[in-house]
């Protein structure tokens, strides 16, 4: 039988076609292919039972759902279906703009495979941002509203978290680790020895010169693990984006599983004599990361439910028609309260001296303050020992709520009414 489309670059193909067509059997094809499959099954329980998966899954966010359609995508690219790999390439521009990146992406690694690009794919590809810009036009009459919004929450961000705006070697540190942990030891390192890899060969690749199929199956997922991964890191040394939170690794840490199975199973079929210590130090990197998302997942929901419980007392007790105020410097209980964001002060304009700062709450008419231990909050560095319910001027507690593990400490302060003052 003679057939005109080209074979797909990978064990499952070439042992497919053999059984198909030539009713064959050979037991290296056979042992390759069992390799692949268990490489996947181990790469899909990774992502499965990864407790930043779990944990975000549960959440009203973008980052799982992103990173569905971006695998999906990638897995069609490595098919060479490239509407397909359009398709949901633009379903993730549509549900994140990190994602217009693949306009440029997709075709670029058609033309390396291919020398040619198709502009049906490219169309679709472009339908994200027009539609984007066409909704903030109808909607506000601007069509780059969605982006002066979003530049004028990073203005607030930094106002009212100064620090945020310049670089610390602790924060540094926190925030690389962050991103470590959550994209994988393991994964990281493959990462940047298949991104190797495939720099040696690309002048080979883009002269079209004899090359093995290796370079051409690893190159999709590398392109768009460095893509990604460094869209992050510009955005994060440009005070785009000035923290990294855990769930920013999960993108590369999914788009990465594939590159950690392609470098092993190569490795293997190289070095044989180094596969099973290879396989072992894979596990026991994997696991250990596992342990601490798995401990940074309880302390978050701990230091939730710590947040959850002083913000739902604001919301019962707090009576926003009253033309009071509320001073908090945390982030997460002015989101969880519920109340308008208009009724809170922060630290950003606060007076540095505490005289001047009981005046200025006394002014603000600040009925409640929360304390919470924050480096660039005001409260905690003029009244230190308000972290153990001390009174604050003519505030006097009314409410604790801790966690021990990945310590929170909250005390929520209310001010006292002259009626409450008399004997």
């Amino acid at each position: 039988m003679v057939t005109d489309q080209p074979l797909q670059p990978t064990w499952t193909a070439v042992d497919s076609y053999i059984s198909a067509e030539l009713h064959l059997s050979d037991p290296a094809l056979d042992a390759a292919l069992a390799a692949n499959r268990a490489a996947a099954l181990m790469g899909f329980a990774l992502i499965a039972l990864n407790p930043l998966h779990i944990f975000y899954s549960a959440s009203a966010m973008t980052d799982v759902p992103h990173a569905f359609f971006v695998l999906a995508s990638l897995y069609f690219l490595l098919r060479r279906g490239w509407i397909l790999a359009a398709i949901f390439a633009a379903l993730a521009g549509l549900t994140r703009v990190e994602s217009w990146m693949f306009i440029a992406l997709i075709p670029l690694i058609q033309f390396l495979r291919e020398q040619r690009i198709s502009f049906v794919a490219l169309l679709i590809l472009l339908l994200p941002p027009l539609f984007w810009f066409y909704i903030s036009w109808k909607a506000t009459g601007d069509w780059l509203a969605c982006f002066k919004a979003r530049q004028q929450y990073h203005d607030w961000l930094l106002a009212t978290n100064p620090a945020l705006a310049h670089f610390s070697l602790v924060a540094v540190l926190k925030d690389c680790a962050t991103l470590l942990i959550s994209t994988d030891i393991a994964v990281l390192i493959s990462a940047f020895v298949a991104g190797w890899f495939v720099v040696r060969r690309f002048p080979d690749l883009l002269a079209r010169r004899a090359i093995s199929e290796d370079a051409y199956s690893i190159l999709a997922p590398v392109i768009f693990f460095f893509a990604l991964l460094g869209l992050l890191l510009v955005a994060y040394l440009t005070h785009q984006q000035p923290i990294i939170f855990p769930r920013y690794g999960l993108i590369l840490f999914s788009l990465g599983i594939p590159i950690l199975a392609w470098c092993f199973l190569t490795l293997k079929q190289r070095k044989p004599l180094w596969a099973r210590t290879l396989l072992i130090s894979i596990i026991v990197i994997c696991v250990f990361d596992w342990s601490v998302q798995f401990a940074g997942a309880i302390g978050s929901l701990n230091q939730y439910r710590a947040h959850r419980a002083v913000a739902d007392y604001l919301r019962d007790h707090y009576q926003p028609t009253a033309g009071t105020r509320i001073f908090c410097d945390d982030g997460t209980v002015q989101v969880l309260s519920g109340i308008p964001m208009e009724k809170f002060l922060t630290s950003s304009d606060a007076p540095g001296d505490p005289e001047n700062f009981l005046k200025y709450l006394q002014e603000k008419k600040v009925e409640y303050l929360v304390f919470v231990a924050n480096r660039i909050s005001t409260p905690v560095k003029l009244f230190p020992n308000g972290e153990d319910g001390e009174s604050i001027g003519a505030f006097e507690p009314v409410m604790n709520s801790h966690t021990e593990f990945m310590y929170t400490n909250i005390w929520l302060y209310r001010v006292r009414t002259v009626s409450e003052a008399r004997p």
